[in-house]
């Protein structure tokens, strides 16, 4: 339930104010609006202003539109237009600030979103690294353990959010990660080091799944537990969310990995754990006098492994980031063009074969994304909310007949041309455009498909 409010919330607020960019700029060059939907089909609520317009709420939230008086196309002009407010009559400048005004609205919103984020701040884990596994190419590159990144390919770094950020930009946009990294080592030395992971020869490959193969992480001190499952042995045994576990029976242990390895090794036996509550979330600094040990026998599940019945994550050293209002806005403009860079390079990769279609997102991997963001807080919701908005406004750029960009399209060669184009033209485009789209949505389906219920 949690999942399809999140949707509908998120799709219902982006088509509104895309579509009130196009209303109000329609608005300030006097072109009279008929009317304004959100969604398409029949009608659940309709009014209708002083103005005229009518104001409606459809049953399928998938979209919207707004309807403008077009003296060529309709006719006999509203009770309420005035003469030359009908969108034909009006000059190839203003109409293409209506069009334009509609992904401009998401640009500017996901702007604001991501400044708002960043004017709040949050915490997130420091740029410090875990030592790599050998032969990946972290260790390859001359990363060691505690190392703390510096500066990437020459920007200064202040979490690991950041480096990560960074990496994945390229593994979308190229395939390959390779990078300058500037590092400042346990013993107080600086290096330089070049990171590099070599494209994957699978299309196929999740950029994250390149992201994943470079072999950084954040360095892990211990292991904090997120939750405990009711009726669990660690329920039981008085264990609480927020505990950092330091050791396994006698075995001090740093990484969640490693203490659900010695769970699995002692075959359901009796296991002893050395917890401690801390008086810091950014620095897991350890409270006085809470340090104890306690014991607790697994429970097999339906599988038959043991479980203890807790949650578990790795405890890293946390930096809080937050910035003031002018540099602030200065991120939140440059995450909303990388962003949106980022997309075009996908799309373009994707054309190219480089990058599979099945990284397309369709309706249901957008509601699981909206309903786990939501789960998460309001911070994490409006970060998707910024991330879609970006998506939104780009998409309808795209030079496609019945997108905003396809009208763009039409209007340069009326620009080049000095009169619009043939009718016949602009018929024959819009069925090449409603294919394309139609193409585009039935891959982004199968992709969820794919996604959620694997090959058939």
């Amino acid at each position: 339930m949690t999942t399809a409010f999140s949707f509908l919330l998120a799709v219902g607020l982006l088509v509104f104010l895309h579509e009130m960019g196009h209303y109000a700029a329609a608005r300030t060059v006097g072109v009279y609006v008929e009317r304004f939907s959100v969604g398409f089909g029949p009608k659940l609520v309709a009014w209708r202003d002083r103005r005229g317009c009518e104001w409606v709420l459809a049953l399928l939230p998938l979209g919207g539109y707004v309807k403008m008086w077009d003296d060529a196309a309709a006719g006999e002009a509203p009770a309420l237009a005035s003469p030359g407010s009908d969108f034909a009559s009006k000059s190839l400048r203003a109409r293409s600030w209506i069009v334009v005004a509609g992904p401009l609205v998401n640009l500017v919103f996901a702007a604001i979103a991501f400044t708002c984020l960043a004017m709040i701040g949050r915490t997130e884990p420091a740029p410090i690294v875990e030592q790599p596994l050998a032969n990946s190419p972290a260790a390859l590159a001359g990363l060691r353990g505690s190392d703390r990144i510096l500066e990437v390919d020459g920007q200064a770094i202040r979490s690991f959010s950041e480096v990560r950020w960074h990496l994945l930009r390229q593994a979308i946009g190229r395939g390959e990660i390779r990078t300058q990294l500037s590092v400042l080592g346990s013993d107080g030395q600086a290096r330089e080091l070049l990171l590099v992971v070599p494209a994957s020869t699978k299309a196929e490959e999740d950029p994250e799944a390149t992201l994943a193969r470079t072999g950084l992480a954040p360095e892990s001190r211990a292991v904090v537990i997120t939750r405990v499952l009711p009726g669990s042995p660690a329920e039981r045994a008085g264990l609480l969310p927020g505990l950092v576990i330091l050791g396994a029976d006698g075995v001090m242990v740093s990484r969640p990995d490693e203490l659900i390895s010695r769970v699995k090794q002692g075959a359901g036996a009796p296991i002893e754990l050395e917890v401690v509550e801390t008086t810091d979330a950014l620095s897991h600094e350890e409270k006085p006098g809470t340090r104890r040990h306690i014991r607790l026998e697994p429970a097999r599940d339906s599988s038959g492994s043991p479980r203890l019945g807790i949650g578990l994550a790795a405890a890293t050293e946390l930096v809080e980031r937050r910035a003031g209002f002018f540099e602030a806005a200065w991120l939140g403009v440059l995450r909303t063009i990388q962003t949106a860079e980022l997309s075009l390079k996908a799309m373009g990769r994707m054309l190219m074969g480089d990058l599979s279609w099945r990284q397309l997102s369709g309706p249901a991997s957008i509601a699981d994304a909206a309903g786990q963001s939501a789960a998460h807080g309001p911070l994490a919701f409006l970060s998707f909310l910024g991330l879609v908005s970006v998506s939104i406004g780009v998409l309808n750029l795209l030079p496609l007949p019945l997108l905003d960009g396809g009208h763009l399209l039409y209007h340069f060669f009326e620009w080049i041309r000095g009169r619009p184009l043939p009718e016949a033209v602009q018929r024959a485009g819009q069925r090449i455009g409603l294919a394309l789209i139609l193409a585009l949505t039935i891959l982004a389906l199968a992709s969820d498909v794919l996604r959620f219920f694997g090959p058939f």
